[in-house]
């Protein structure tokens, strides 16, 4: 019983450290950049012993991978899909998203971009290992927006001859690309003009709301 205990108190320390690495991993690239940011930074950041690092991760790039499928990915869930459910109609719900995670975040955040468009731009053509990644990640991202917008169609708030697929694509598009827009400039102000040029695309493809 005692091993037993013991085990599981490794196991979760494991579990615990592996986070506490990927939680730094993840800001670090996000603020910095993957390529800027070395193994030997983030092993400081965490206060770990590189023993205990490498443990886990054995090289930066295994530790990028780990970041897009365990942090990011889930992110997109929890940040543009999962609320959508509490919404009757799921494309006041893709607006109202928008403000409260794009016009509604600080400055001094909104400079750095999005974590998945920065890993993009800056590695989907440089390893084939990310660009799968990366790939797959988006695609998360426009299968469950699909399956919303399939939901908003069923229910009469979209118009029957919509694409929702297409329509979907051009959601999560429309966000990386204000997201990279935001960033380049700098003027949180033009996100007001951004959000009218989705809030009309979306009403022209719904019925009345």
């Amino acid at each position: 019983m005692k091993r037993s205990n013991n085990l599981e108190k490794k196991t979760r320390n494991l579990e615990n450290t592996r986070k506490q690495i990927l939680k730094v991993a993840f800001e670090n690239f996000f603020k910095n950049g993957f390529q800027a940011t070395s193994m030997d930074d983030l092993v400081h950041h965490t206060a770990l012993t590189k023993g205990a690092f490498y443990h886990q991760f054995q090289s930066k790039n295994e530790l990028g991978y780990a970041v897009i499928d365990e942090v990011i990915k889930p992110l997109i869930l929890e940040r543009w899909v999962t609320p959508l459910e509490n919404y009757e109609n799921p494309v006041i719900g893709i607006l109202e998203l928008m403000q409260k995670n794009i016009g509604n975040t600080k400055p001094e955040l909104l400079k750095y971009g999005c974590p998945l468009n920065n890993f993009t731009q800056e590695l989907s053509v440089v390893n084939k290992g990310f660009k799968l990644r990366l790939q797959t990640a988006l695609d998360l991202w426009v299968l469950n927006i699909n399956k919303q917008l399939i939901r908003a169609k069923r229910s009469g708030f979209l118009k029957k001859e919509i694409n929702t697929k297409e329509a979907a694509l051009f959601v999560v598009m429309s966000h990386e690309g204000i997201y990279g827009f935001l960033k380049g400039t700098g003027n949180k102000k033009q996100f007001n003009i951004l959000y009218k040029v989705m809030k009309t695309y979306l009403k022209s493809i719904s019925n009345p709301f």
